[in-house]
């Protein structure tokens, strides 16, 4: 009976997924926040709407803070073709009983950008930075619900030398997951409700004013299975904007605590990974690995990340 039940349940997310089409989502506010984050999970396809979880968890559903066991310490570094840079440092602890807290902060961007004038004369470098710092807090219910709000605010400054360019704001994510067994995990989640950056532009512009740039809300719905093989783990997530929707799929192939293998499907691309446990000290981390294809012809992206269970 637990067998059909889950197969009904991937089966309905499948069906869900396949019926609707892809349209293009580039060019809208917020980009660098809808990159993905951490390399098991870019490995994985960001297919993570109910992934087990870890310090990343809260990016794809904040929810799913409120199911860790221990407080984790990470760091994460993605290189990028075209001088762009993309970090993030997190933490993640439970607060006893069945709730959870983490926290984030992402720094992307690109510097040294040579300016020109109208009239093609050099006029110095440009420096474009990007920030969004993230609070989570989520709580769990009878052992099978968890449901988790996060507040982000975020920060674009563009400093041209003698002038510069900031716009700021906020921004709300909720989630919902439900634990069916030990098998299987459902969820649910809803990003960048409200959030947006806004921008006076008066000091630039002569006839500048306040400006203002709306992210797209990003829904998914997934799963989590373990499936029969116990070494072996799906996941699935269907996800979507206003002007796109997508299908994403990880599988996580493990060998103990040591040792991980990861394939993953993001909307039209395959993603590749690896992962490997040790000690430090008195500490268990993991070191893990994504290759991330180009997207436009930009060049693929190599991501590390870098977890450490302090308990």
């Amino acid at each position: 009976m637990k067998t059909t039940i889950i197969l009904i349940t991937i089966s309905v997310l499948l069906f869900f997924g396949l019926n609707f089409g892809a349209n293009s989502n580039g060019g809208y506010a917020g980009a660098f926040m809808r990159l993905g984050l951490g390399a098991r999970h870019l490995a994985l396809g960001n297919s993570s709407v109910a992934a087990p979880v870890d310090a990343y968890s809260f990016y794809y559903n904040p929810a799913l803070s409120a199911l860790q066991q221990k407080r984790m310490f990470t760091l994460s570094h993605r290189f990028m073709a075209l001088d762009r840079k993309f970090d993030f440092i997190g933490f993640a602890t439970p607060i006893p009983p069945g709730a959870g807290f983490s926290v984030g902060w992402i720094h992307s961007g690109v510097g040294d950008i040579q300016g020109y004038n109208m009239i093609g004369e050099q006029t110095g470098s440009i420096d474009h930075n990007l920030n969004a710092i993230y609070f989570n807090f989520s709580r769990l219910f009878n052992k099978k619900l968890a449901v988790g709000l996060t507040i982000k605010h975020i920060r674009e400054d563009l400093d041209f030398g003698s002038d510069s360019y900031n716009a700021s704001g906020w921004g709300w994510d909720f989630g919902l997951a439900y634990v069916l067994n030990e098998k299987l995990t459902l969820a649910a989640s809803l990003r960048d409700v409200g959030s947006k950056l806004t921008a006076n532009t008066e000091k630039l512009f002569e006839f500048g004013g306040t400006t203002v740039f709306n992210f797209p809300k990003i829904w998914s719905v997934g799963a989590t299975y373990q499936t029969p093989l116990p070494w072996l783990r799906m996941n699935y997530a269907f996800s979507g904007t206003s002007y796109e929707k997508s299908q994403h799929l990880g599988l996580e192939a493990t060998y103990h605590k040591i040792l991980a293998l990861r394939l993953g499907y993001n909307k039209d691309q395959f993603t590749f990974g690896a992962g490997m446990g040790f000690k430090i000290w008195k500490y268990f981390t993991t070191l893990d690995y994504a290759l991330v294809p180009s997207v436009v012809d930009e060049g693929a992206s190599h991501v590390f990340s870098w977890q450490f269970y302090l308990n």
